[in-house]
């Protein structure tokens, strides 16, 4: 909370019109009663502000959304709720706040004003629609809190958030194998070579991410390249399908990219294909992540999900090309086919 006790203005000019009007009326009428009323103004103005001074540290504000993770186009509760630590005085406060979906890159600036009441404090509640799956982070820039007249107001700057992720859609069911299992150019089960001795590795290194296990750090090979490396363990089974997320500059692209992706990898997992994922990062850099399990899957969404998902179409597949000129993989793909097997 800023420490200084800062002037409203209109609450001042507000206060001078009206103290000028009492004291026009005493000096006309030169009445008693009217003067103690304007000692009590002046009183009440300086407790006012030293009420706010002395609370100005334990007025807090939260965000408050859903715990989980929820699908899209959905309703979601959101409330913002302000901490009033005085017993007996309320104030107003002023609230600006973003809203917007990491994933898409879209944020929305909103002011609102509501009353905190003495101990139960006050709280702005509103429904916010998941139109886009992504991670939708709501933050308070800055937040104004007045005396009980309005005189005199402190400030808080520092940025408080919070976030709730948004998931693609997917539904199981009859025909979702043969939706998913629709991948041009891709072997059939009987045409799949298992792993053999020329692809049969224990282990494979890649940079530490969070949520990998200490157990699984490299830790001579960390030492010596000056970051957390990690062993990410192989199974043993099917060929390795590399996959390939073509994100671009359409929103309702991406969305539907990332679906056929989410249902895909699901039904490649079932089928005991391990996955190696590649996308592109919100810097253009190309990034991979191993996948054995569906949580591991879940766990490499959510961290696509939660960066700028708009990017240049097609560069992607250059990219790949260059970095990987040798690999096969399946490009994601929307319509009657959700994907490309491409053989480079």
């Amino acid at each position: 909370m800023d420490k200084r006790l800062r002037l409203s203005v209109n609450g001042g000019i507000r206060f001078l019109a009206v103290f000028a009007v009492i004291l026009w009326l005493w000096s006309f009428f030169r009445s008693y009663f009217l003067f103690l009323f304007m000692l009590l103004i002046i009183m009440g103005a300086i407790l006012s502000a030293v009420s706010l001074w002395f609370v100005r540290d334990r007025i807090q504000t939260e965000i408050v959304l859903p715990y989980h993770r929820v699908g899209k186009n959905t309703d979601i509760p959101v409330d913002i709720l302000i901490l009033n630590p005085m017993r007996f005085v309320g104030f107003a406060v002023d609230i600006t706040y973003y809203r917007g979906n990491l994933f898409t890159g879209s944020m929305e600036k909103r002011k609102e004003r509501l009353w905190a009441a003495p101990q139960k404090g006050g709280r702005l509640r509103y429904l916010l629609n998941s139109r886009y799956a992504g991670r939708l982070r709501v933050s308070v820039e800055e937040f104004r809190v007045y005396d009980l007249l309005h005189l005199f107001y402190l400030t808080d700057r520092a940025e408080k958030g919070s976030e709730v992720l948004v998931w693609p859609v997917f539904s199981e069911g009859e025909d979702t194998e043969e939706l998913y299992e629709c991948i041009e150019g891709f072997p059939q089960e009987n045409e799949s070579r298992k792993r053999g001795a020329e692809y049969n590795p224990d282990y494979e290194i890649r940079e530490y991410i969070a949520g990998d296990e200490l157990k699984s750090i490299h830790w001579k090979l960390s030492a010596k390249q000056g970051k957390m490396m990690v062993r990410e363990r192989l199974a043993a089974g099917r060929e390795k399908v590399n996959v390939l997320l073509p994100l671009g500059e359409d929103l309702d692209e991406n969305e539907a990219l990332m679906e056929s992706l989410y249902g895909m990898c699901r039904l490649l997992l079932s089928k005991e294909y391990p996955i190696q994922l590649f996308w592109q990062s919100a810097d253009q850099a190309l990034c991979s992540r191993y996948i054995m399990e569906l949580g591991e899957l879940e766990n490499v969404l959510g961290e696509i999900l939660s960066t700028n998902g708009i990017r240049v179409s097609g560069s992607i597949e250059e990219q790949m090309s260059m970095e990987h000129s040798a690999e096969r993989y399946i490009l994601v793909k929307t319509g009657a086919y959700k994907g490309a097997y491409i053989i480079s």
